[in-house]
Order: structure tokens, then C-alpha cells, then sequence
């Protein structure tokens, strides 16, 4: 898009929800509008405020704006990291794209894969910003602006960050999150098509139908159900929808090939993950996409409202011996150590502090010794600071340690994984989904709130104070369930050994030959150790020839 005189050009991902009093607001100003698209705000707002514009807009968003007349480029992405934004800078040039794989071309040698990402995917489950699988490839942080001038290169600031601070004078009410859940509810739902939106069992989905059936937003409610039998949340969902008069539709999911679809996961995702739950969003938001271009989800109430189950049982302090401890078993803990060492190694990793009990609680799957052993031919070290660096960085001590965590959680694991399956799985399809709880209001007010004592007992209390008269009493009283593919249990774990070992990355020398001892059996994890090598593995066929 363009300004009036096209000395402003813009290309944007994403949706400025407060499009419409943004434009009223902008249009008082005397700037003129010459189309109905929001992204033309992000213009003027530039226009109008500068460098500052970007804090004026709500939204999701990944953009460039380029102006000709100072001879200088904005990027921006936006705070959460809803919209993907990779960039390559050197020298005089610069180029930017939403997926890693399309930067590769300007790379001035191979294409090589970053050893410091992988053992991020191997100990984290995902990668996280700003790295990127590839060298020489950056992702731009959450809220951070990216300006470039030619003979001066490229300056990334930041712009926005969750509070850092518990308003302890103001614990929020329901009638509060009410009215503001009302009102960023109806900005998601501008759109010029049909609209449907994601309803498990759970909370989170739940208080979207629940805010839809009291707005008079009758959208059609898409759950996943699982024929085979195991967890199945869709009798809770189709009541849900039943009880609020919203139409609903199930989407069964019953897959024999795993490992054809893993594969085809691998060709959509520019970047590996850890997670069998990128299969179920990948199957999800195809069978989406065959009736909508827009649908609503509740991803983020975990974070903002502290759901996660790692989140319960965090009393106790860090034994004063656990660094020497953890010593002792890294050192013991090399290519040739037994199960029983490694499940040792694993308890002492996690009484060393409380985001080493944290990270290990979220991914349990290989220490950061055990990476290294496997990425030595990369040339790789990697101690317990590098794996949790990009948490930390997230991590106020001052705060209580609950909300500290969901702070860290937001800004990282939400951010890098939960966000980055979502995206890439949609826009595969050509879905877009829209998650209202991870409005820059939403999470300002409720990620560092007062704790609450219920949350001792109970998750979310404020949304079951808010479902209790709108939904069945089933929704209130069913246990969590996560969003991993439950198709896994007759899954053919040595053929997955087999298909690791004949794969690129040992072929191509970038593993160590003795891997095998990282999955013998009685490690701790095996199988969720097998499938994050495995996941690797499939990607690599896909993205490193």
C-alpha cells in the first residue's frame, strides 16, 4: 500500500483490529484515506507520530514500511509475536520475508543449519527468537521495531514488553473483564467473511463461545474429535455450543500414515519443533479452511491466565548443593552414560534453580550435555545458561514466581511455539486465526495480577466465575487436556529409530554417530526423545537439500 504521494510504501501481514477509531482518529487529523483496508492505518499513523506509531496500533502484525523521502525502512512485528518476521542484513542490503526458507537465496554461502537452534529444538522444543534455524537468518523479536538506513545498517528496539510489575492496588473484577472482553471480542470479529471459531472442552474456547452467545454472534463452533477412543473433548464442546445456540460441527480426526502427514507438516513448517502437536493444528486448520478464511482460538489463556498445569506444586527452594550436583552428573553424562546415570542427571538439572525445574517441567527431553554430545561434529558447546537464556531474559525475580513464569512463557514458549504452530498450519491452508487473549489489553491487565488465592486450588478463577452461568457445569469441572496428537500409542517407534538413523543429518555429518545412546531404552522420555529426532529428521529431509 502507499501514502497519498507514494512516498510511504507499506507490505503488512496481519489485522489492526482498532482500524475503524484509528482511522476516525486520524482522519480529524486531515489525513485522507483512500481505501477500506486497515493496514492503510499503519500508514498514517507513521504520517502522524513517527517512530512512535507503532504503540498505536492493536493488533497482529508483521510489516515493512519503507520512506522515501528520509531513505529509511521500518519493521515491525507485533507484540507477541502473533506474525512471523525473519530478516537477513548485510551490508548495504537488507531483505525480509515471513518464513526462513525464503532468505536463503541471499545468503552468500550454503545454507547451513544453526547447531545453536537445533539443540534449542532438542532441550526447548522450539527455537527461539532471535535465532533462526539457518546462519545468517534472524527472527525479529515480539514487540521489537527493526529501522534500516543504507551506509548504516540495522538497529532493533524494542517497543513494548508485558508489565514487569504486580499492580498490587487493583485486582481485576468480573464486571472489568467482562466489558473488556466484550469489546476486543467485537473488534476480532470485524472481518468482510464468514467467521467460525476453535471450541474444545476447555476454558479458554468456552469463554469465546460464552462471549459470542452473549454478544448475538452466532458462529459456527469447529472441534476435533478423536473416533479411536482416548481423551475426547467434543461431548463437552457440542453441549457448550448446544447450551448457547451456536452452530457446531465436529472434525474427526483418524489418521493411520502418521508418517505421511508428519512429512507434510515438515514441507509447511520453515522451522522444526519438538511437538506431535503441530500434526493435530496442521489437520485442524486444513479441515477449517475447507468452509472459512477466518477463525477464532484461545490460544494464550494459558499464559495470561496461568492455566498450565506446570504452574501447580512451586513451593519449595533450590537445594544450595544442586550447582555442584549438576556438576558432577554433566561431567558423567556423555555419549556412552547409562539410562540410569541420565535420569540422575535429569533430577539434578531441575533442583538447580527454579526455570531449570521449569524447562525441564514444559519439554522433558534431552539436557543440555546431552545436545551437545549429539551436535559435536557442529562443533557446539552448550551449558545450562545457553538453554536457558532465552527465558530468562523474560524472568523477573521481584515478581511472585507464578506470574513470573507465565511472563516467561508468554514471551517465549507462547511466542516461538504455540504461536509459530498455529501460523504456519493456517497459513498453509490459507486460514487465518485471530486470538483475542492475546490482546496487548488483556494481557497488560491479567498476566501480572494480584495472585489470586484460589489459584491455589482452582486454574483460571476469573473465567469460571465467568462461565459458571453461561456454560454446562461439565466445562467447569473437566480436567485439562493438552493438544498433542493422540495417535501415537501404536506408532511404530523402531521404524522412527530406523528413519533417524538413515536420515540427512547423520548422512550428512552434522550428528554424532553415537546418538543412539541419547534413545536406549530406560532413558527417561524415550519415545518423546525419539519423536523430537524424528520430527528433526523429517524436517531436514524437507529444508536442508
Amino acid at each position: 500500500m502507499r501514502n497519498e504521494d507514494s512516498s510511504i510504501r507499506l507490505v503488512c501481514n496481519g489485522e489492526i483490529y482498532n482500524y475503524p477509531s484509528l482511522k476516525t482518529e486520524l482522519e480529524a487529523l486531515g489525513h485522507k484515506f483512500y481505501s477500506h483496508s486497515d493496514s492503510e492505518a499503519i500508514i498514517h499513523a507513521y504520517e502522524q507520530w513517527g517512530e512512535e506509531f507503532v504503540s498505536h496500533l492493536e493488533g497482529m502484525f508483521a510489516f515493512a514500511l519503507w520512506d522515501e523521502r528520509n531513505q529509511k525502512l521500518f519493521a515491525a512485528r507485533d507484540r507477541v509475536g502473533i506474525k512471523p518476521l525473519y530478516y537477513y542484513s548485510s551490508g548495504d542490503a537488507l531483505a525480509l520475508a515471513s518464513s526462513a526458507g525464503a532468505l536463503l537465496c541471499f545468503l552468500k554461502d550454503k545454507p547451513a543449519p544453526e547447531p545453536l537452534s537445533v539443540a534449542y529444538v532438542m532441550t526447548l522444543g522450539y527455537i527461539p527468537s532471535p535465532w533462526s534455524v539457518w546462519r545468517g537468518v534472524s527472527k525479529l523479536e515480539p514487540g521489537h521495531i527493526l529501522v534500516w538506513q543504507a551506509k548504516k545498517g540495522a538497529r532493533v528496539l524494542r517497543y513494548w514488553e508485558p508489565p514487569r510489575e504486580i499492580d498490587s492496588d487493583s485486582r481485576p473484577d468480573l464486571e472489568e473483564w467482562r466489558d473488556l472482553f466484550a469489546q476486543v471480542l467485537s473488534e476480532h470479529l470485524l472481518a468482510d467473511v464468514p467467521l467460525g471459531f476453535f471450541l474444545s472442552g476447555g476454558l479458554d474456547s468456552s469463554s469465546i463461545a460464552a462471549g459470542l452467545g452473549e454478544s448475538g454472534h452466532s458462529l459456527q463452533a469447529l472441534t476435533v474429535s478423536f473416533p479411536s477412543g482416548g481423551l475426547d473433548e467434543s461431548p463437552i464442546a457440542e453441549a457448550t455450543a448446544r447450551h448457547l445456540g451456536l452452530p457446531h460441527r465436529r472434525i474427526p480426526l483418524q489418521l493411520e500414515d502418521v508418517s505421511s502427514l508428519l512429512r507434510s507438516v515438515a514441507q509447511a513448517y520453515d522451522e522444526p519443533q519438538g511437538y506431535s502437536a503441530l500434526l493435530t493444528m496442521y489437520l485442524i486448520t486444513k479441515a477449517a479452511a475447507m468452509d472459512f478464511k477466518v477463525v477464532l482460538a484461545g490460544d494464550g489463556g494459558d499464559e495470561v491466565f496461568g492455566g498450565y498445569t506446570w504452574y501447580a506444586n512451586l513451593d519449595g527452594k533450590p537445594n544450595p548443593a544442586a550447582h555442584l550436583t549438576r556438576r558432577v552428573f554433566r561431567s558423567f553424562v556423555s555419549g556412552d552414560a547409562k539410562p540410569l546415570m541420565r535420569q540422575r542427571a535429569a533430577r539434578a538439572f531441575q533442583n538447580v534453580s527454579p526455570l531449570h525445574r521449569h524447562a525441564w517441567r514444559l519439554f522433558p527431553r534431552f539436557l543440555p550435555e546431552e545436545a551437545e554430545a549429539l551436535l559435536k561434529p557442529m562443533g557446539l558447546r552448550f551449558s545450562d545458561e545457553q538453554m536457558l537464556a532465552p527465558l530468562r531474559k523474560h524472568f523477573i525475580s521481584s515478581l511472585p514466581l507464578k506470574r513470573a513464569l507465565q511472563r516467561v512463557d508468554l514471551m517465549s514458549f507462547c511466542s516461538d511455539s504455540i504461536l509459530a504452530k498455529v501460523d504456519r498450519a493456517s497459513m498453509a491452508h490459507s486460514l487465518e486465526v485471530r486470538v483475542p487473549f492475546l490482546d496487548r489489553r488483556v494481557v497488560e491487565r491479567f498476566i501480572t495480577a494480584p495472585l489470586n488465592p484460589r489459584e491455589d486450588s482452582e486454574s483460571k478463577p476469573i473465567l469460571r466465575d465467568y462461565l459458571r452461568p453461561r456454560v454446562p457445569s461439565a466445562v467447569l469441572s473437566a480436567p485439562k487436556q493438552g493438544f498433542s496428537l493422540r495417535i501415537l500409542d501404536g506408532f511404530d517407534w523402531d521404524s522412527a529409530v530406523d528413519a533417524i538413523q538413515s536420515g540427512p543429518w547423520l548422512r550428512a555429518g552434522y550428528w554424532d554417530n553415537n546418538w543412539k545412546a541419547l534413545v536406549q531404552p530406560g532413558v527417561p522420555y524415550r519415545e518423546a526423545r525419539i519423536w523430537t529426532l524424528l520430527m528433526l529428521t523429517r524436517w531436514g529431509e524437507a529444508w536442508l537439500s
